[in-house]
Protein backbone atom coordinates (compact mmCIF):
# COMPACT_ATOMS: atom_id res chain seq x y z
CA UNK A 1 0.00 0.00 0.00
CA UNK A 2 2.95 2.30 0.83
CA UNK A 3 5.58 1.14 -1.33
CA UNK A 4 6.75 -1.27 1.63
CA UNK A 5 8.07 -4.28 0.78
CA UNK A 6 8.64 -7.63 2.17
CA UNK A 7 12.61 -7.46 2.68
CA UNK A 8 14.67 -8.45 5.78
CA UNK A 9 16.79 -5.46 6.81
CA UNK A 10 20.40 -5.56 6.83
CA UNK A 11 20.43 -4.33 10.33
CA UNK A 12 18.10 -6.53 11.86
CA UNK A 13 18.68 -9.96 13.28
CA UNK A 14 16.93 -11.55 16.03
CA UNK A 15 18.18 -11.91 19.58
CA UNK A 16 18.01 -15.82 19.78
CA UNK A 17 19.94 -15.70 16.74
CA UNK A 18 22.68 -13.39 18.51
CA UNK A 19 22.28 -15.12 21.31
CA UNK A 20 23.06 -18.46 20.01
CA UNK A 21 26.07 -17.53 17.98
CA UNK A 22 23.79 -17.94 14.60
CA UNK A 23 24.95 -16.09 11.36
CA UNK A 24 22.73 -15.20 8.97
CA UNK A 25 24.43 -16.73 5.73
CA UNK A 26 22.16 -19.36 3.80
CA UNK A 27 24.12 -21.91 5.80
CA UNK A 28 23.49 -20.45 9.08
CA UNK A 29 26.58 -19.52 9.02
CA UNK A 30 28.55 -16.58 7.93
CA UNK A 31 26.69 -13.60 6.99
CA UNK A 32 24.88 -13.35 4.07
CA UNK A 33 25.36 -9.61 3.97
CA UNK A 34 27.98 -8.18 1.51
CA UNK A 35 30.94 -6.17 3.62
CA UNK A 36 30.05 -8.17 6.74
CA UNK A 37 33.51 -8.93 7.08
CA UNK A 38 34.44 -5.29 6.55
CA UNK A 39 32.12 -4.14 8.64
CA UNK A 40 33.01 -6.64 11.59
CA UNK A 41 36.66 -4.99 11.61
CA UNK A 42 35.19 -1.52 12.50
CA UNK A 43 34.90 -1.23 16.23
CA UNK A 44 31.88 1.62 15.93
CA UNK A 45 29.51 -1.66 15.27
CA UNK A 46 29.98 -2.71 18.27
CA UNK A 47 28.55 0.15 20.06
CA UNK A 48 25.27 -0.27 21.44
CA UNK A 49 24.43 3.57 21.06
CA UNK A 50 25.81 3.87 17.75
CA UNK A 51 23.28 0.70 16.79
CA UNK A 52 20.38 2.33 18.23
CA UNK A 53 20.90 5.03 16.95
CA UNK A 54 21.70 3.80 13.06
CA UNK A 55 18.23 1.43 13.52
CA UNK A 56 16.40 4.19 15.23
CA UNK A 57 17.25 6.63 12.08
CA UNK A 58 16.74 4.31 9.33
CA UNK A 59 12.90 3.57 11.04
CA UNK A 60 12.24 7.05 11.39
CA UNK A 61 13.15 8.02 7.31
CA UNK A 62 11.11 5.45 6.32
CA UNK A 63 8.27 6.56 8.51
CA UNK A 64 8.63 10.22 6.95
CA UNK A 65 8.87 8.60 3.53
CA UNK A 66 5.39 7.33 3.84
CA UNK A 67 3.91 9.88 6.12
CA UNK A 68 4.94 12.30 3.54
CA UNK A 69 2.71 10.44 0.97
CA UNK A 70 -0.10 11.30 3.72
CA UNK A 71 1.28 15.29 3.25
CA UNK A 72 2.03 14.56 6.74
CA UNK A 73 5.50 14.54 8.65
CA UNK A 74 7.11 12.70 11.41
CA UNK A 75 6.97 15.03 14.08
CA UNK A 76 3.44 16.04 13.01
CA UNK A 77 2.22 12.14 13.57
CA UNK A 78 4.00 12.06 17.06
CA UNK A 79 1.82 14.72 18.34
CA UNK A 80 -0.72 13.33 17.46
CA UNK A 81 0.27 10.10 19.06
CA UNK A 82 0.95 11.72 21.98
CA UNK A 83 -2.37 13.72 22.16
CA UNK A 84 -4.05 9.77 21.70
CA UNK A 85 -3.50 9.55 25.37
CA UNK A 86 -5.98 10.31 28.51
CA UNK A 87 -2.90 12.68 29.82
CA UNK A 88 -3.88 16.59 29.67
CA UNK A 89 -0.49 17.56 27.73
CA UNK A 90 0.35 20.93 27.24
CA UNK A 91 2.47 22.38 24.54
CA UNK A 92 5.26 22.98 26.82
CA UNK A 93 4.62 18.76 27.19
CA UNK A 94 5.00 17.87 24.22
CA UNK A 95 8.32 19.99 23.28
CA UNK A 96 9.94 18.42 26.20
CA UNK A 97 8.60 14.75 25.45
CA UNK A 98 9.70 14.79 21.65
CA UNK A 99 12.57 16.53 22.07
CA UNK A 100 11.47 19.72 20.30
CA UNK A 101 12.40 23.69 20.51
CA UNK A 102 9.32 25.16 22.15
CA UNK A 103 9.01 27.39 19.38
CA UNK A 104 8.82 24.84 16.87
CA UNK A 105 6.27 23.66 19.12
CA UNK A 106 3.86 26.41 18.57
CA UNK A 107 4.24 26.78 15.31
CA UNK A 108 3.69 23.02 14.62
CA UNK A 109 0.50 23.24 17.01
CA UNK A 110 -0.75 26.64 15.37
CA UNK A 111 -0.68 24.61 11.80
CA UNK A 112 -2.36 21.60 13.57
CA UNK A 113 -5.12 23.70 15.12
CA UNK A 114 -6.06 25.47 11.37
CA UNK A 115 -5.76 21.67 10.18
CA UNK A 116 -8.81 20.55 12.36
CA UNK A 117 -6.29 18.04 14.27
CA UNK A 118 -5.64 19.97 17.45
CA UNK A 119 -7.74 22.04 19.54
CA UNK A 120 -6.61 24.34 22.55
CA UNK A 121 -8.64 24.33 25.58
CA UNK A 122 -7.42 26.38 28.63
CA UNK A 123 -6.31 24.24 31.41
CA UNK A 124 -8.65 24.80 34.27
CA UNK A 125 -6.07 24.60 36.87
CA UNK A 126 -4.19 26.99 35.45
CA UNK A 127 -5.53 29.60 32.71
CA UNK A 128 -1.99 30.23 31.24
CA UNK A 129 -1.70 27.22 29.80
CA UNK A 130 -3.71 24.96 27.21
CA UNK A 131 -4.72 21.70 27.22
CA UNK A 132 -4.50 20.14 24.12
CA UNK A 133 -6.92 17.96 22.28
CA UNK A 134 -7.67 15.57 19.12
CA UNK A 135 -10.40 16.45 16.80
CA UNK A 136 -12.24 13.79 15.66
CA UNK A 137 -10.32 15.11 12.25
CA UNK A 138 -7.24 14.49 14.11
CA UNK A 139 -8.34 10.82 15.18
CA UNK A 140 -9.13 10.08 11.65
CA UNK A 141 -5.79 11.40 10.55
CA UNK A 142 -3.66 9.53 13.31
CA UNK A 143 -5.35 6.04 12.57
CA UNK A 144 -4.57 6.73 8.70
CA UNK A 145 -1.11 7.39 9.75
CA UNK A 146 -0.77 5.07 12.33
CA UNK A 147 -1.92 1.81 9.60
CA UNK A 148 1.13 3.36 7.58
CA UNK A 149 3.72 3.67 10.45
CA UNK A 150 2.54 0.03 11.87
CA UNK A 151 3.65 -0.84 8.18
CA UNK A 152 7.02 0.47 8.51
CA UNK A 153 7.67 -0.89 11.48
CA UNK A 154 6.62 -4.03 10.76
CA UNK A 155 8.73 -4.26 7.48
CA UNK A 156 11.54 -3.20 9.48
CA UNK A 157 11.61 -5.70 12.17
CA UNK A 158 10.34 -8.29 9.66
CA UNK A 159 13.49 -11.11 10.12
CA UNK A 160 12.59 -10.33 13.93
CA UNK A 161 10.25 -13.36 15.57
CA UNK A 162 7.71 -11.76 17.12
CA UNK A 163 8.42 -13.02 20.75
CA UNK A 164 11.96 -10.82 20.44
CA UNK A 165 10.45 -8.01 19.24
CA UNK A 166 8.02 -7.26 22.18
CA UNK A 167 10.99 -8.31 24.08
CA UNK A 168 12.86 -5.62 22.43
CA UNK A 169 9.89 -3.34 23.10
CA UNK A 170 10.42 -4.48 26.53
CA UNK A 171 14.12 -3.56 27.24
CA UNK A 172 13.82 -0.39 25.16
CA UNK A 173 11.01 0.58 27.60
CA UNK A 174 13.51 -0.65 31.11
CA UNK A 175 15.98 1.23 29.49
CA UNK A 176 14.01 4.75 28.87
CA UNK A 177 12.00 4.18 32.16
CA UNK A 178 13.74 6.86 34.46
CA UNK A 179 14.05 9.02 31.58
CA UNK A 180 10.55 10.61 30.48
CA UNK A 181 9.89 13.97 31.41
CA UNK A 182 8.22 14.55 34.33
CA UNK A 183 4.36 15.08 33.42
CA UNK A 184 4.59 11.61 31.48
CA UNK A 185 7.01 10.06 34.68
CA UNK A 186 4.43 10.68 37.46
CA UNK A 187 0.67 10.31 35.92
Amino acid sequence: MFGITEKRHPLVRSFTEISAGKGNGPDGKGDAHPGATRRARLPLVRRTGYLLNKAGSILMEDAERVLMAQGMRLRYFYVLAALESDLSLSQQDLSRLLHLDPTTMVALIDEMEQGGHVERRRNPSDRRRYILRLTDSGREALERAGRAVDAVEQDFLSAVPAQDRERLRALLGDLLADRWPRVIACE
